[in-house]
């Protein structure tokens, strides 16, 4: 590098020094804390009406174990997010094959326990990587695994009778699939109404942040919701071009994009009383949004925003939301899309022997498979409720995740036997049963949302009650001895093979993919001043994107890791900040940038060195920064990297 360049004391804007303190891992005692959510009543009735209708119908048709068997299929309704109608009807009908085919596999195998241990540990991690390569919330291979178990259990003396149950756990799949798109007939735009006011929801904490040392942290939850709303209008599959309601959706998701680029590039302009009074108005814009309807107009606030002292730019831009909420006609302005790649570019470039979800659905998987060999290799009366609590607990995002789900699988369900054995010993028939099933599986979406012990307190019960009302013979003894056994084990299992296994694993990973990230940065940087292409590039940005998002999700794991080398990290959460600082101010940069031969080759040694320093997790051997004239923002951001990376870890 030149010797003309000075030290590194470009005076960037106070946001990049004034950083929250790193995030911490709850303690156990969060195992036993209530969220502040709200209770999600609808979905709590769906579900139980998912679960209780195929045992109703059986019991009409005077067969319950039909009806218990196609109850199972009922299940399929809990993979139900707020995911627009066209993307939803895809999505359970592939969890009800998914669901049908794992019953049928147990069915199938259920005498042969070598293939039952293997199918365990294949069908746990197969469901965990696909749920991890695309993103997708919800239980992941729990009820795939649980539906797997219980048909080991189920008699099925002859092929016929195999298929025949298959059949019925797909028949109540087909009726929670109806379940859940109902909703469609009421308002068919609602999921991605939904997803766009909730990005603008964020968008307006992210606002109202600039200055505080919450920037950052609001800043990755607005890009992870823009994220999710242009995703979700993708997947709705509409035609903007022929329904002006899809059109006024586009557009309003399309100015929540040009929004953040705007506030991103001038935060350093904003000042406390004027972020709160754009915050206002942009709340306004969220609140009317949550009740869109086709034709519908909502309060007219021109007035307030013209009042607010802001630069015109932010005042046109709020004044263009405005307009299309109330339906008029605009131009389309073109802005980055925050989208998340095809589904199948995703599951490829999760598969790779550095790929975090690759490493975890092995994990999953192995441990699956040592689960239920101990499982079977014991006398325990339906023993598979080990791998099956096994399952459960590992689903837990990070190793104090998983430790915390233990405990909280082992009080619920122990409690919950209590509770099985009180609706036992009352000996329930018929119609009962099926109301039961109803209270307890509603219940259990309502209250899971609070705390995860508070929901396996109903799952217990309402799980066995499905799986054992045709021995209730056995039921009750089942219920107060081998139940207990199972969840222990299950449990520690679970608890021991994540923290044995994978006690390291984001904290070993965590300087490479902040290294990684910095060196792209340089390469995205240095693709703008010469690539040409526009699809390119938006390709190009889309991925960087999705590293920035990674880099965060995998620096969260890292404080919920049991070892003194994720406490060590925890020194790079600076680092970490200021390269998605970094990141998101390339990503709103539309204009090419023209740098010299000198400055782009400079620029690439010093990104080589800053990434080398992330990874080895040292200070960059670097003198100086090179001077960048004519886009001092993006000097200033690299220089904020640079400092924030003079650590020796």
């Amino acid at each position: 590098m030149s010797d003309d360049k000075k030290s590194p004391t470009y005076n960037h804007t106070e946001i990049h020094h004034n950083i929250e303190a790193s995030p911490k891992a709850p303690g156990i005692k969060a195992a036993f804390r209530f969220n502040h959510a709200s209770s999600p009543w609808v979905r709590g009735i769906s579900s139980g009406l998912s679960s209780s209708l195929p045992i109703l119908i059986g019991i009409l048709f005077d067969h319950l174990q039909y009806g218990l068997i196609a109850s199972i299929g009922g299940f399929t309704y809990l993979y139900t997010k707020d995911e627009p109608y066209a993307q939803r009807a895809v999505k359970l009908f592939l969890a009800l094959l998914g669901v049908t085919l794992c019953f049928t596999l147990g069915s199938l195998f259920a005498d042969v326990a070598w293939i039952k241990t293997i199918l365990f540990g294949v069908i746990g991690a197969v469901s965990v990587y696909i749920f991890g390569a695309l993103k997708i919330p919800g239980p992941s291979a729990m009820f795939f695994v649980l539906s797997f178990a219980v048909s080991t259990s189920i008699p099925a003396p002859n092929l016929q009778s195999v298929f025949l149950h298959a059949g019925l756990v797909f028949l109540g799949g087909a009726l929670s699939w109806f379940i859940s798109m109902s909703g469609w007939l009421i308002n068919p735009r609602g999921p991605e109404t939904a997803a766009v006011a909730k990005a603008y929801r964020q968008l307006a904490s992210f606002v109202g942040s600039l200055g505080t040392e919450s920037f950052h942290a609001e800043q990755h939850k607005t890009v992870v919701e823009l994220r999710a709303a242009e995703t979700a209008m993708k997947q709705a599959k509409i035609n903007r071009k022929k329904s002006s309601f899809a059109h006024r959706l586009f557009l309003l998701n399309q100015k929540a994009e040009g929004l953040f680029i705007f506030v991103m590039a001038a935060a350093n302009d904003f000042n406390p009383a004027v972020s709160k009074k754009a915050q206002a108005v942009i709340e306004t814009f969220a609140s009317e949004m949550a009740t869109l309807k086709k034709h519908k107009k909502i309060r007219d606030v021109r007035e307030e925003i013209e009042e607010l002292s802001i630069k015109e730019e932010l005042r046109t831009l709020l004044l263009d939301v405005n307009d299309v909420l109330q339906m008029k006609e605009l131009k389309e302005t073109e802005y980055i899309q925050f989208s998340q790649g095809s589904v199948k570019t995703r599951l490829k470039a999760a598969f790779h022997k550095r790929s975090y979800v690759l490493k975890n659905a092995l994990r999953y998987g192995i441990i699956m498979i040592i689960a239920a060999a101990v499982a079977y290799t014991t006398n325990i009366p339906r023993s598979y409720w080990i791998p099956l609590t096994c399952a459960g607990v590992m689903l837990g995002a990070t190793v104090r995740a998983t430790v915390q789900r233990g405990i909280q699988r082992s009080v619920g369900t122990i409690l919950g036997i209590l509770i099985g054995t009180g609706i036992l010993m009352l000996e329930p028939t018929g119609i009962v049963i099926a109301l039961i099933v109803f209270v307890l599986q509603s219940t259990i979406e309502i209250v899971i949302v609070k705390n995860y012990a508070l929901g396996t307190l109903f799952i217990t019960p309402n799980a066995l009650l499905i799986a054992e009302s045709g021995h209730p013979d056995k039921a009750i003894s089942y219920f107060t001895s081998a139940r207990v056994i199972d969840i222990v084990i299950g449990s520690v299992i679970g608890v021991v093979g994540t923290v044995l296994v994978f006690k390291r694993a984001s904290s070993l990973r965590l300087p490479y993919l902040l290294g990684d990230v910095i060196r792209k940065e340089g390469q995205f940087l240095e693709m703008l001043s010469t690539e040409q292409d526009e699809e390119r590039i938006k390709q190009e940005r889309n991925k960087l994107q999705g590293e920035l998002v990674n880099l965060r999700a995998l620096y969260d794991n890292v404080i919920g890791e049991y070892s003194k080398t994720a406490v060590k990290l925890e020194g790079l959460w600076p680092a970490v900040v200021a390269t998605q600082q970094l990141g998101y101010m390339l990503l709103a940069s539309y204009e090419g940038y023209e740098l010299s031969e000198t400055e782009k080759r400079e620029l690439k040694e010093t990104f080589a060195q800053l990434a080398a320093a992330a990874e080895q997790k040292r200070a960059p051997k670097l003198s100086s920064v090179p001077t960048l004239k004519h886009y001092p923002i993006i000097q200033g951001e690299i220089v904020a990297l640079y400092e924030s990376l003079q650590v020796e870890i």
